[in-house]
Formats: C-alpha cells, structure tokens, sequence
C-alpha cells in the first residue's frame, strides 16, 4: 500500500470516528441527582467572539497533556511550585490535583466508602527509572519521561490494607470507577482501552483532568488518547455542566497564534502534541 492510500485511510477512520462521537454527543443522558452529566451539548467547534494570543503568552495548565509511550513529559514535568504535599507521607500532587481529590475523598467517606489514600503523586525521572528497571512486569509502568507521574497531575489511590493487585472488584473500586469524573478526575488505564494505551488495567490509577472534560469522557467511554482525537477532529463542543455553560475549543497555533475568547472566563492546556484546548465557561 502506497503513502498516499494510508493517508487515506487514516482520514477515513477520523471521519468516521468523528460522526461515532457526534451522534453520542447529542445523545447524553441527563442525570438528576447530585453532581449531573453534560447536557444539550453540541459537537462541533462552537462559534465564538475571539481574539489572538501569543503562544510564548499562554499560561498552560497542562491539566489535558497527553504523556505516553508516544509522548514524552515537556520540560521534564510540573513546575514544583505548584505541588503540594499529601499528608505527612512525603507523597506530592499537583494543587490542582489534590484539591480534587481532597473533595473525592470526602464524597467517599459521605457514602459509607472504607479509607482511601494516595500511595503515590508526583514522580521524578530518576524515580521512574528505578521503578522501570526493577519491574517485572513493565506491562504496568512507563520508562522515565514518559509517565503521567511526572505531571503530578496522577494519583495511584487506594484502600486502606489492599494491595494494587487486590483491588480490582472491590467496592471501593467500583465506587472510585463510578464517581471520580464528578470530580475531574478520570480512570485513565481501564481494561477496555488498553490496546490504545498500552498499559494493563490499573483501577487504581487516576489522572485530573477538570471539568466538562472528564464528564464528557466519562460519559462517552473515551479515555484521553481518544478523547484528544476527537477535540482535533471535530474542533470542540458546547456543553451545560454543573450550573455552568462550557466551550471547549481546539486550537493548533497558526503563525505562533492562537484565538481565545474575548468575554468569558477561559484556562489553557496543551495537549503535548502541537495543539492547544481551550476550556471558556460562564455561570448560568
């Protein structure tokens, strides 16, 4: 098969896997207890009144950064001023991060849920390195540079007294699968996604992401590969979440140049991979 009949081929399967996700966007089911699914969400790349900004201007949250056997941390991980330590146990996380999984943790205990902790957060690439070398099945972790640990974005959270490999059916890891993304938080490895991943199924590992992002891949089975594809493929959404109207743009820079909204309230993320999300949003 020629170059150009790959090329092809790969537009098709985005085009197609594109038209999949727009008919389940306007399919959403909308919840009416405690914290609701996205609704009336629309999947397309929304209009809006823009203006342009510099990319070297762009305070990055980099809550939607892609890590990954393809793609390597940037600039060797989080800025360590904005980790935040986890108790007294020397673990760290993103504030970002910890704040989410401060109110996770809390909804848990509100629902009868066994003691949860964070068993690891932030990780260097010198810690990486050991972890990778000593393991025996690297099927469950990335070499150094590549690993969401690095962000400090992802937390490994656990029972109290389970093991990693005892915790899969659990029911605190079925309630965890159930109820993170309410907090922006999503199940980054399951079991359904590993070919497009390449890591085992880890019930154990969650990685922030914020809001309407992870009620979105909750809500349409995504995980963040997929998740960015989609975003590149059809340019954004709109979506009505939790007392807030959402636009999500994506925007690959043109001349060192991006369009960002001119009236809302908005945050950035590279996506690690040569594009920009836009997340803008306004009270309802």
């Amino acid at each position: 098969m020629n170059r150009r009949s790959i090329r092809k081929r790969r537009r098709s399967r985005r085009r197609n896997f594109a038209r999949g996700l727009t008919v389940a966007a306007v399919c959403l089911v909308v919840f009416t207890v405690g914290m609701a699914a996205p609704r009336e969400v629309s999947a397309k790349a929304p209009d809006m009144s823009a203006r342009a900004m510099d990319t070297a201007d762009i305070k990055d949250t980099h809550h939607l950064e892609l890590v990954n056997g393809n793609n390597p941390v940037v600039g060797g991980g989080v800025d360590t001023r904005r980790l935040a330590a986890v108790g007294e146990g020397g673990v760290m996380l993103h504030e970002d991060a910890l704040l989410a999984i401060s109110r996770l943790f809390v909804a848990a205990e509100k629902a009868g849920i066994g003691s949860l902790y964070v068993l690891s957060g932030h990780r260097d690439e010198s810690k990486q390195a050991q972890l990778y070398e000593t393991a025996a099945d690297k099927s469950f972790v990335q070499p150094p540079g590549h690993s969401e640990h690095h962000t400090g974005l992802a937390a490994d959270i656990l029972p109290v007294g389970v093991g990693m490999h005892e915790m899969d059916g659990t029911p605190e890891a079925v309630w965890l699968a159930e109820n993170a993304w309410r907090y922006g938080l999503i199940l980054r490895y399951a079991e359904s996604k590993r070919d497009i991943t390449k890591i085992a199924y880890e019930p154990w590992h969650f990685r922030y992401v914020g809001q309407p992002h992870a009620a979105y891949m909750h809500e349409n089975g995504l995980c963040l590969e997929e998740y960015i594809e989609f975003l590149q493929d059809v340019g954004g959404y709109k979506a009505e979440f939790h007392g807030k109207s959402y636009t999500v743009l994506y925007e690959r820079p043109k001349n060192g140049v991006i369009k960002v909204p001119e009236s809302k309230d908005y945050t950035i993320s590279g996506n690690n991979m040569g594009g920009y999300i836009v997340t803008a949003w306004e009270r309802n």
